[in-house]
């Protein structure tokens, strides 16, 4: 009987699939004519328009004046509006991601006194809270358990031994050039180690998988990536929670050991339960599947937060959703092209402008940075010298070409570094309890961060997007 429900909701997947795939195909024939093209992204944006202005009149009406068009609030949406358009112009005049004008866009409201986000830390904190939950769904919609399971050497080497060495010279580098506490560089290194596939990973699955089956670049990138991704949000909240905690010492080293292993068990426990869960006879499938990740995700991590134990739930998140696309896939869904991989993109491009746009209001542009902008340049150079000489090590069964796109992909920093850089400034302006040095840290930690997604984003993207076709259909026409 089990069976045939499966049977049953997969070919009703597959209906709805070959549906879809009609609808994208007429459309596709329809955008031909260019009459056509800017009636529907017309309607598009003004359909998007009044959305947002029905949002902010519900939220003046129900706030009062703090909310109008001259309120503290109103900047909020504001800022975030420019940073959404400046980021559509600027990926059209120049293909490259939105999001680094979107984060230029927060770097001149705060220098022309427009928005400071340190005004609002609560604010900025809790939107920081569900950032992870979405970007880290997200990505983990699309492993394939399987590829890891039978490619999880090169998996796991090109995840993790890079991460490690960025670390570790992340660390010194700040400790002995910048003066930071061995503390607060693991902290740094935690955040700055951190790959950004989600920037690249557009152009990669470009490349598909080589003629013989040997490799499947989009898996590759996309697993060992997010291998990286979960050792960077657990090693920091492992820092963070132990740097920012005043529980005993004996529990916070109980705790380090014990957070990224507890992150894994409630990814699987919750990931698993998604298979029984909602029912696939359910009419309502589709929607309960798709809250049952996402709003088990964000309780996570607002509860593992609430009780110190930051790092466990953005680990849980990656492990549950892979967990239950594995599961939704032997029912009909297919791997990152399903309604919950949908809904997660859709809230993404609305969370990625404000992200970046709030980031960049927490950089201070001022002349006692010199100093610390010129040694982030050096630091930057330094370690990324180095992760992409561990990266090309391990990648032991690579062509010297495939390696060279390999270490294209994994230059972008971004994503992660843009959501938990300005944490502990929110932390220490809500406790109130940080010295000054501790906030200079704090501050020098933000502007290296910066400085690194301004630097390496656009040249890993480029690289990528130019040198990819040349690296891999070169090897490819020797293997055919």
């Amino acid at each position: 009987m089990h069976q045939q429900e499966e049977v049953k909701t997969s070919q009703e997947s597959t209906r709805n699939a070959n549906v879809q795939k009609d609808l994208i195909q007429n459309d596709h024939v329809k955008k031909k004519n260019w009459r056509t093209t800017i009636k529907i992204d017309f309607v598009h944006y003004l359909t998007l328009g009044i959305i947002g202005t029905l949002t902010w009149g519900l939220l003046w009406c129900s706030f009062g004046n703090e909310w109008r068009w001259d309120g503290q609030w109103f900047r909020l949406i504001v800022v975030a509006l420019v940073a959404w358009g400046s980021g559509l112009l600027f990926q059209e005049l120049t293909t490259l991601p939105p999001l680094l004008a979107a984060l230029l866009t927060g770097i001149f409201a705060r220098q022309f006194g427009i928005l400071d986000m340190r005004l609002y830390p609560e604010i900025d904190l809790f939107l920081r809270k569900i950032y992870p939950v979405i970007i880290l769904g997200k990505g983990s919609l699309a492993w394939d358990l399987n590829y890891m399971k039978n490619n999880w050497r090169q998996v796991a080497a090109l995840g993790c031994l890079p991460w490690t060495i960025e670390v570790v010279v992340t660390a010194f580098c700040s400790h002995y050039l910048l003066g930071f506490p061995w503390l607060w560089g693991f902290l740094l290194g935690s955040i700055y180690a951190s790959v950004s596939c989600a920037v690249v990973i557009p152009q990669v699955q470009q490349h598909g998988t080589k003629p013989d089956r040997t490799q499947n670049w989009p898996q590759l990138i996309c697993t060992a990536g997010g291998t990286d991704t979960a050792l960077s949000v657990g090693v920091y909240g492992l820092i963070f929670s132990f740097m920012f905690s005043n529980a005993s010492d004996l529990y916070r080293y109980f705790k380090a050991g014990l957070t990224l292993f507890a992150g894994v068990a409630l990814g699987v426990i919750w990931g698993n339960l998604a298979k029984f869960v909602p029912n696939s006879c359910d009419g309502y499938v589709t929607e309960l599947r798709i809250l049952f990740v996402l709003v088990g995700g964000l309780f996570a991590n607002f509860f593992t937060s609430a009780v110190g134990w930051s790092g466990t739930a953005g680990v849980a998140v990656l492990v549950c959703n892979a967990t239950a696309a594995k599961h939704w896939a032997r029912k009909g869904w297919k791997l990152n092209q399903n309604p919950a991989s949908t809904a997660y993109r859709v809230l993404w491009s609305a969370c990625e402008p404000v992200l970046f746009a709030y980031t960049g209001t927490f950089f201070v542009i001022d002349s006692s940075m010199t100093d610390t902008m010129i040694m982030g340049l050096g630091i930057l150079i330094i370690c990324l010298t180095t992760r992409l000489l561990t990266t090309a090590l391990v990648c032991w069964n690579l062509s010297i070409k495939e390696k060279l796109f390999i270490c294209c992909t994994w230059i972008p920093k971004s994503i992660v570094e843009a959501v938990l850089c300005p944490l502990a400034i929110d932390t220490l302006l809500i406790n109130n309890s940080g010295t000054q040095y501790e906030m200079k840290y704090a501050d020098d930690l933000m502007r290296l961060i910066v400085q690194a997604i301004l630097i390496t984003t656009p040249i890993g993207f480029l690289l990528t997007n130019h040198l990819g076709p040349f690296l891999l259909k070169s090897e490819e026409r020797e293997n055919i």
